[in-house]
């Protein structure tokens, strides 16, 4: 990661466009933020476009913008995405997920640094800084031409399990975030699990956590990874009572079984009446 900021760091306050590579939810948007916020540019707007959310039929007008009587319902000029960045930077989150007759015209638009309104006739200069993200193959998604206009730099975020190093810095900033504080025992389970979701997931968990906690710490117990034996282990450090032992076990079968109330009340070796029982007198709802 500091080879990686070195890098982009040399591309701060240059108007270089910026591909940032990575599986979804390594924070490929919190970097592309930061690249915004240390540059030269941090004082203008910082402009997300979703493009796996913008329908291809919107996409035109959402980016380019359109004057007033265009279609129906146009009742009134729009600025779209790309003239609201101004100076700043404008951002393509999952830019592979572009339909290819949209791709043609974004690289008109990127080529020339000039667009217009949809409807109008006046030249729009593209003065933002792009920069792009995928967590796909861009280079099996993206006509060429595109892929070289945004791919100045290439960046590759590693993902989470590859900088377990980073997981403590970012639980604790995470759970400082909700008032709390991580357990020895959470920070090893954290620091041991695979995080298919990457820091996405780690801030589920720990939002999660703190969320169930009753105290200041997050204990190995109120995290999704848990296991029964790491919750008695837990239990035993904590002092819990056994009422206390008995509904975080519960809650954490229904949790893996998803509210699945036959079977987690196989695994608890109870019936289902008593399993719901369990679950009015210890507010499990």
């Amino acid at each position: 990661m500091r080879a990686l900021l070195q890098t982009v760091g040399k591309a701060l306050d240059h108007d270089v466009s910026i591909l940032i590579l990575g599986e979804s939810g390594s924070g490929k948007g919190y970097l592309a933020e930061a690249i915004h916020r240390s540059g030269g540019r941090r004082d203008e707007p910082f402009v997300q476009v979703d493009c796996a959310a913008i329908p291809p039929d919107l996409f035109e007008s959402e980016l380019f913008g359109y004057e007033k009587g265009t279609f129906t319902g146009a009742e009134a000029r729009r600025v779209g995405r790309l003239e609201t960045a101004g100076r700043g930077t404008v951002y393509f989150d999952e830019i592979a997920a572009l339909a290819p007759a949209v791709q043609a015209k974004l690289l008109r638009a990127v080529e020339e640094r000039r667009f217009t309104r949809l409807g109008g006739g006046a030249t729009v200069r593209l003065e933002a800084r792009v920069i792009s993200s995928s967590s796909a193959d861009v280079e099996a998604a993206l006509r060429r031409d595109l892929l070289y206009r945004i791919n100045v730099l290439t960046v590759t975020l590693p993902p989470l399990r590859e900088r377990r190093e980073d997981i403590p810095a970012l639980a604790e900033e995470m759970a400082a975030a909700a008032g709390k504080r991580i357990a020895l025992d959470a920070m090893e389970l954290l620091a041991s699990h695979e995080w298919p979701g990457n820091v996405r997931e780690l801030r589920n968990a720990i939002e999660r956590a703190a969320l169930l906690e009753d105290g200041d710490t997050i204990t190995s117990a109120s995290l999704p990874l848990a296991s029964p034996a790491q919750i008695v282990t837990a239990a035993s450090r904590e002092g819990w009572t056994l009422e206390e032992l008995e509904s975080r076990y519960i809650r954490e079968v229904l949790r893996r079984t998803k509210s699945n109330y036959s079977r987690a009340a196989e695994i608890l070796g109870i019936n289902r009446k008593t399993l719901l029982e369990k679950r009015r007198k210890y507010g499990l709802e």
